[in-house]
């Protein structure tokens, strides 16, 4: 055995003994989790019209055929609509973003150009991050980053331009909160979403939005508490706000992260800098003791209607599947956003076709070949195992 038997009873002491540094924490966790029930309150469910939108995952749709390497970049409603599709080849500069929103360009990403536009800046000029696809070992991240970034243009496109007949909730997955854009630019973005949502609002029709996460700091960092105290153990839906001194405590991040307009302070130019428009809530949409619990972000400026919120989420909530009591629209966009092995197949034909058009039938051939007959062999047949 990797451990020998003489030493498991001084891993166990050192071990034990590292943990009494840790029990102080527990204790603090356990009080926030009592001060966390106490401000527990019941659900009540609205009716609602629930869209939410997904970007098919960037690991699951990554192309290649060495040394190409493609990153597509696809957005789909919950109704099964593309609201944007891109694909980021492995070599690309950090300029080719900046093609994304030129008119008349074939690259074109509508709701990307749309926010540029509104914003008044170019791609690279919404973060930093970007400019990492040229750097080794860095673009991946902006890959993500970018990902990102498209999936936040395609939301304010639903709340700005999308036209809605009935009240309805845009439903994020992930919190309200990103770390992709610069500080000077994501309050401007806030800004125009609060206008696009009172332009709705003076229409009669309210257009909420709000992000729901599978996980958070804050909920893997209080989980045990929360059991423990049983703070979510009822038998009907309930929700809680997480005070602001109990979220900090959780997060190593800086102030930013937590930060939102109503709660930050302009600097001396009178700009504010702050990466979230969401306040945190901790939301069990199930009607038993033991049903999962979600970290929900409500938009900063719909405080005060966050009751109504949730009871719109819980209503689209509780007929989830295949995940239970989680939304049903996000499923539902995730459904449709999959690209499954049979499509993928099919990318990679295409992908193999735009490589070898230029070669000669000889070259073609050789290339084939390699394809399918220089294989490992051995990973297939032990992976089909």
């Amino acid at each position: 055995m990797a451990l020998a038997e003489n030493n498991i009873e001084e891993i166990k002491k050192r071990i034990d003994d590292a943990y009494k540094n840790e029990d102080p924490h527990l204790q603090k966790f356990r009080e926030y989790a009592r001060r966390l029930k106490n401000g527990i309150k019941p659900i009540r469910k609205y009716s609602v019209n629930a869209v939410s939108f997904v970007s098919s995952d960037g690991g699951d749709n990554r192309l290649h055929f060495n040394p190409a390497v493609i990153e597509l970049v696809r957005v789909v409603d919950s109704k099964g609509n593309q609201c944007a599709l891109d694909a980021i080849a492995g070599n690309s500069k950090a300029s080719d973003f900046n093609e994304r929103v030129k008119t008349g360009n074939t690259l074109l990403v509508e709701p990307l150009k749309k926010l540029c536009d509104d914003l008044q800046v170019d791609v690279l000029g919404l973060s930093y991050l970007l400019k990492g696809i040229e750097e080794p070992g860095k673009s991946t991240g902006a890959v993500r980053v970018y990902r990102d970034i498209v999936e936040w243009a395609v939301l304010y496109d639903l709340m700005k331009y999308r036209e809605w007949g009935s009240d309805t909730i845009i439903v994020r997955e992930g919190l309200l909160r990103t770390k992709s854009f610069k500080l000077t630019v994501f309050p401007k973005l806030d800004q125009l979403i609060r206008q696009a949502h009172q332009a709705h609002k003076n229409k009669l029709i309210s257009v909420s939005m709000v992000g729901v996460a599978k996980q958070s700091a804050v909920l893997s960092r209080l989980a045990m508490a929360l059991e423990l105290e049983g703070t979510f153990h009822k038998s009907y839906p309930c929700y809680v706000q997480v005070p602001s001194d109990i979220e900090e405590d959780c997060y190593n991040f800086d102030r930013t992260w937590l930060e939102t307009y109503e709660t930050s302070q302009p600097d001396e130019n009178g700009s504010y800098r702050y990466q979230s428009m969401g306040t945190l809530f901790l939301v069990k949409f199930g009607d038993r003791p033991f049903d999962p619990v979600w970290p929900v972000d409500i938009a900063a400026w719909q405080i005060d209607e966050a009751e109504k919120i949730i009871g719109q989420l819980t209503e689209d909530a509780q007929p989830g599947f295949p995940i239970p009591d989680f939304p049903m629209c996000v499923q539902k966009a995730h459904d449709y956003a999959k690209v499954n092995g049979l499509e993928m197949d099919v990318l990679q034909d295409i992908l193999f076709e735009g490589i070898t058009k230029d070669l000669t039938p000889e070259e073609r051939e050789r290339v084939l070949r390699m394809k399918y007959l220089g294989r490992n062999l051995t990973n297939i047949r032990y992976k089909n195992a």
